[in-house]
């Protein structure tokens, strides 16, 4: 069974915005993270980390490798830090086989969840 993607922003201070990303980042949902957080840089100018919370990340797929590839570029290009935060076990592994562990997720690599 498929879980819809659910995407949660808010601002715990003006230089960073957090996007809660719950269900399944896949061909389907793909989109609307891109959609989100690039409305969300403009929105906001004066960010300068975007946190992606995916502790209730349930599934991603290649495309939803590709759209946070994607995330990583407009934000750098906006000046903006992108984290992948609370990662799991099984988003790690995609990270690390797919040799983009360091690209999207190095300076972040304490936030990763330990659990399996």
């Amino acid at each position: 069974m498929t879980t819809a993607l659910r995407l949660d922003w808010t601002m715990p201070d003006t230089a960073t915005g957090r996007l809660a990303v719950v269900g399944e980042l896949n061909f389907q949902s793909a989109g609307r993270l891109i959609e989100t957080v690039t409305e969300e840089l403009a929105r906001h100018p004066e960010l300068r980390e975007l946190r992606l919370d995916c502790t209730g990340l349930d599934h991603c797929d290649s495309s939803g490798l590709s759209v946070l590839l994607m995330a990583q570029r407009r934000t750098q290009a906006a000046g903006v830090t992108l984290y992948l935060d609370n990662r799991s076990s099984t988003l790690e592994r995609m990270l690390e086989l797919t040799g983009t562990v360091d690209y999207l997720a190095g300076d972040a690599a304490d936030d990763r969840s330990q659990s399996s």
